[in-house]
Parts: structure tokens; C-alpha cells; sequence
């Protein structure tokens, strides 16, 4: 008898396995950040975010005639960011922090001559929690 009922329970477990909807994975909502760079300065200097949670950097340069950047490097997070911005123009960045810590948020660019944008005080910190 259960020879018999083996092949049906078969076929029934595959087809419904094969018919079933496959399940949404739910996706994180970003956590979205303004950042300001003007006159060698970043906009808030302090970013705190979530490990594991997308992060969204909309970066305005408000300045009028120099070009700014905006640079995170955190390899042992999963942070890799640099976005050149124009003077009076908008970037975007998106990322994925993973582990916690504090990492250092910069501008690197640097004139030819004289202190660069990091030494004038465009520097400041992400803090991923």
C-alpha cells in the first residue's frame, strides 16, 4: 500500500513545491542623508548610521566657484565612496556600511599650491552604529 501512495505523495509535494509564489524578500529602506559642502566645510561633520541599512548621501555643493568632493574610505566596512561635485551643482551616493566604527569623511582635493581642503577643515566623521 505504500508503494502505491508513494508516487502521488511525490507528484503532489513537487507540484505544489512548483506552484507556490515565491516569497518577497523585504528590502530596507534607505537611510537618506543632505550633505552641505561650502567655504571648506561639511555639512552636518557628524553622519551616524545603521550597519546593515542602505545609506543614501544626496551631497549639494553650495559653494559658488570651487569644486568640492566627498570621500569615505572604510574598506572593512564595505564603505568606498568619492563623488566629485561642482561648484554649485548636486551628487548622490548610495552604500551599504556592515561593520561598526567611526571613519573619516574628507574632501581630498588640493590646489597646486597652499593647504588642501582637508587641512582647511573640510573633514569629518561617519559613524556607523
Amino acid at each position: 500500500m505504500l508503494r502505491q501512495l508513494f508516487p502521488v505523495l511525490l507528484t503532489t509535494l513537487c507540484a505544489t513545491a512548483l506552484a507556490a509564489e515565491p516569497q518577497a524578500i523585504p528590502q530596507a529602506i534607505p537611510q537618506v542623508i543632505e550633505v552641505k559642502l561650502d567655504s571648506y566645510t561639511i555639512k552636518p561633520d557628524k553622519i551616524t548610521v545603521k550597519a546593515g541599512q542602505p545609506v543614501t548621501l544626496k551631497i549639494k555643493n553650495e559653494a559658488s566657484f570651487i569644486p568640492h568632493n566627498l570621500v569615505i574610505k572604510a574598506p572593512q566596512a564595505g564603505v568606498e565612496v568619492k563623488v566629485d561635485v561642482g561648484a554649485g551643482k548636486s551628487g548622490e551616493v548610495s552604500f551599504m556600511p556592515t561593520q561598526p566604527g567611526s571613519y573619516e569623511i574628507i574632501c581630498d582635493k588640493s590646489p597646486p599650491i597652499g593647504k588642501s581642503h582637508k587641512e582647511k577643515g573640510m573633514h569629518g566623521t561617519l559613524v556607523v552604529e
